[in-house]
C-alpha cells in the first residue's frame, strides 16, 4: 500500500505507517508532487485542492481515499469521487482552535485600533488611537456553529460576550445564548456587534451576504470572514465599507484570492483604512500538525484493517462540505 504526501508528518509517525506496511512518498509543494509522477499507483494521496482535479485523479488508477489538510472541498470534483468510490476526507476538528484563535485576534485589532497604533510605533508617533471599544457586553453573531463557530463562541464567552449562532436546523447548542435557522440570518445580523462567517461555501450560501443583509447591520459592527469570499457580494461590501455602513471588517478571504491563490496589488480593498487583511492563514498554528496527524493515523489504522465504516470526517457527497 502507497501513500503519496504534501504534508509532511513527523519520523516517528512514518516509523509506524511502516510498521502498517505503508511505502510513504513525501513532497515539499504540490508541484513536486504532481512532477515526481509518483502518484500513479497511490492508494491514498494527501494534497491540496488545486492538485486534486480530475485531469490528476486520472492518473491515479489505484487511489482510493484522497485528503485534504484543509476544510473546505467545495473545489473537489465530487462526482468523479463518488463514482470512483474514493473516499474524501477533510480536515474537520483541526482547525477549531487556530481559527477562532484568529477570530478573536481580529475582533481585538479592530476594537483596539490596532492597525492605527502599529502605524503610529513605525511613525514614531506617541499618539492615541480612538475610538476605543470593548469586546465585553457585545454580541457575536456567528454563522455557522461547526467547529470553528463553537471554538469561537467558547473564545467570545471568556470576554464576556453574548454569543448567538446560526445552524441548519436550529439546534441549540451549550456554547451559545441563542440559535437561530439560515432564514433569520436578518434577524442574527441585526442584533450583532460582530457577523462572524464560519460556514462552507455551497450553492446555498454563495452571496449570503447581500445588500439586503449589510442593509440590517448596525453601523458600528464588523463584519469576519475566514471561510470563502464568496459568501459575501463583494461588490456591496466595498461599498459598505468605502461609505462607513458598517465600522470595519477582517477579512482572509476574498474571491479574487480564491482564483489567483493571492489577492491582487490592485485590489480596491487594500485603499481601506477600516479594514484588516490576512493572507489566508487563519488556520495557521503551531498545534494544527499534532491534531490533523493525529486523526489521520487513527484513520489510516482503519483503513489498512479494512473497516472504512469507522473512519472519520469522511465527507458526504452531495452535501458540498
Amino acid at each position: 500500500m502507497k501513500l503519496v504526501s504534501t504534508y509532511r508528518f513527523a519520523p516517528e509517525q512514518l516509523e509506524e505507517m511502516n510498521t502498517l506496511g505503508l511505502e510513504v512518498k513525501q513532497y515539499g509543494s504540490e508541484q513536486e508532487l504532481v512532477d515526481s509522477k509518483e502518484y500513479a499507483d497511490a492508494d491514498i494521496i494527501i494534497a491540496n485542492h488545486r492538485t486534486l482535479q480530475q485531469d490528476f485523479l486520472e492518473q491515479c488508477d489505484k487511489v482510493r481515499w484522497v485528503q485534504v489538510a484543509h476544510i473546505g472541498i467545495e473545489r473537489l470534483p465530487m462526482d468523479y469521487l463518488k463514482e470512483r468510490g474514493v473516499i474524501v476526507i477533510n480536515a474537520r476538528g483541526a482547525m477549531g482552535v487556530p481559527i477562532s484563535e484568529d477570530i478573536l485576534c481580529k475582533m481585538l485589532m479592530l476594537v483596539r485600533q490596532s492597525a492605527v497604533v502599529m502605524k503610529n510605533q513605525f511613525d514614531h508617533a506617541w499618539k492615541k488611537a480612538g475610538p476605543v471599544r470593548n469586546l465585553s457586553g457585545k454580541t457575536a453573531g456567528i454563522i455557522g456553529t461547526g467547529d470553528v463557530g463553537t471554538e469561537t463562541a467558547v473564545r467570545a464567552r471568556a470576554f464576556g460576550m453574548k454569543t448567538i449562532g446560526i445552524n441548519t436546523d436550529g439546534r441549540e447548542l451549550p456554547e451559545f445564548d441563542a440559535i437561530y435557522t439560515p432564514e433569520q440570518i436578518n434577524e442574527v445580523l441585526a442584533q450583532s456587534d460582530f457577523n462572524i462567517l464560519t460556514l462552507p461555501l455551497t450553492e446555498q450560501t454563495a452571496n449570503l451576504i447581500d445588500k439586503e443583509q449589510f442593509a440590517v447591520m448596525k453601523p458600528d459592527s464588523y463584519l469576519i470572514n475566514i471561510s470563502r469570499g464568496a459568501l459575501i457580494n463583494e461588490e456591496v461590501l466595498l461599498d459598505s465599507l468605502q461609505n462607513r455602513k458598517i465600522a470595519g471588517a477582517a477579512l482572509d478571504v476574498f474571491v479574487e484570492e480564491f482564483k489567483h491563490g493571492y489577492l491582487p496589488e490592485e485590489s480596491p480593498f487594500w485603499k481601506l483604512d477600516n479594514i484588516i487583511i490576512t493572507p489566508h492563514y487563519a488556520g495557521a498554528g503551531d498545534g494544527f500538525g499534532a491534531r490533523f496527524s493525529s486523526v489521520f493515523m487513527e484513520n489510516l489504522g482503519h483503513f489498512v484493517a479494512g473497516r472504512m465504516s469507522e473512519m472519520v470526517n469522511v465527507r458526504q457527497f452531495g452535501k458540498g462540505y
